[in-house]
């Protein structure tokens, strides 16, 4: 459904895909003096208080309820596709990082995360360090990303889910960059095999444990999900090859950062597109079909 490819659906780089941290033990408070609060507004025998606010109706208030709502009881594989972040674009709170806050709402279902990133092989030597370099350049990916990848890393091994990161070869790393400038279509097909393959092997090894929970998720870039792909582009989607080795159970959903989507001059061009531009303090969805969701997502603060 998106046809600018080379432009901003490459893949997110991330140079570590599992983050580890330690902190200490929280700083001791010390008692506050009491202070006397007037007594609540009492109508009717009721106690009046503020409550947060409702969402409209068909808008939800946030990515975990929305999520919970719309996908199928008997999904199999959540395909989930962004709008990357980018440097030369309004600095915005990234899909990432609302999907990373969200995951404790329905991580719970799921076995395994796979995130379009790599690690870089230390055996490949300057030649991967250097094409890794050459792609973060090439797709303008702010420095943050690096951190939003290892967050969303250590949330999914607190919910014991299994995250898996893309491997390249070091035939990769050279077919990347071959006369010292970034391939985009061999970065699209190389994305594409990896997250295909992985997804694939997830569901197949899972389903040998009849006690595995019930969703595998995917996460990376709008283009690779796509379940009804223009034909010029078909090839770089693995939604197709992951729908048929689960029997028809698979389901794309694109989180849509507003204020990049105005900025797209493709995103202009979506159905949907009326519910970015008009995008507020709420979660919208459109639904294109049973199995394939936009979820718009709130504007940043």
């Amino acid at each position: 459904m998106y046809g600018d490819a080379v432009r901003y659906r490459s893949v997110a780089l991330g140079l570590a895909l599992v983050a580890c941290g330690t902190s200490g033990p929280p700083a001791r408070t010390e008692p506050t003096a009491r202070t006397e609060t007037p007594p609540p507004v009492v109508r009717d025998a009721a106690v009046v208080v503020d409550a947060a606010p409702t969402p409209p109706p068909g808008m939800y208030a946030d990515l975990g309820a929305a999520l919970l709502a719309i996908i199928p009881a008997d999904a199999r594989v959540l395909g989930f596709g962004e709008l990357h972040n980018r440097v030369d674009r309004a600095a915005v709170r990234s899909s990432l990082a609302v999907f990373t806050a969200a995951l404790p709402a329905f991580g719970g279902k799921l076995s395994d995360l796979i995130v379009e990133t790599w690690i870089v092989d230390p055996n490949c030597g300057k030649t991967a360090v250097a094409a890794t370099q050459k792609m973060e350049t090439e797709v303008k990916r702010p420095e943050a990303t690096k951190s939003e990848i290892a967050l969303l890393a250590d949330a999914a091994k607190a919910a014991k889910i299994q995250p898996h990161a893309m491997k390249l070869s070091c035939a990769d790393y050279k077919t990347l960059v071959p006369k010292g400038e970034v391939d985009a279509l061999a970065m699209l097909t190389l994305t594409t095999r990896e997250l295909k393959r992985i997804a694939i092997s997830a569901v197949v090894h899972r389903d040998k444990d009849p006690e595995h929970r019930p969703w595998i998720a995917v996460y990376g870039g709008a283009l690779h999900n796509d379940r009804f792909p223009d034909p010029a582009i078909a090839e770089w989607s693995y939604a197709a090859a992951v729908d048929k080795v689960t029997q028809d159970h698979f389901v794309e959903i694109d989180l849509i950062v507003p204020e990049l989507a105005v900025a797209d001059a493709m995103s202009q061009k979506q159905p949907w597109f009326s519910l970015a531009g008009a995008a507020g303090d709420w979660i919208q969805v459109w639904k294109r079909n049973e199995r394939s969701f936009v979820v718009i997502l709130p504007k940043t603060k």
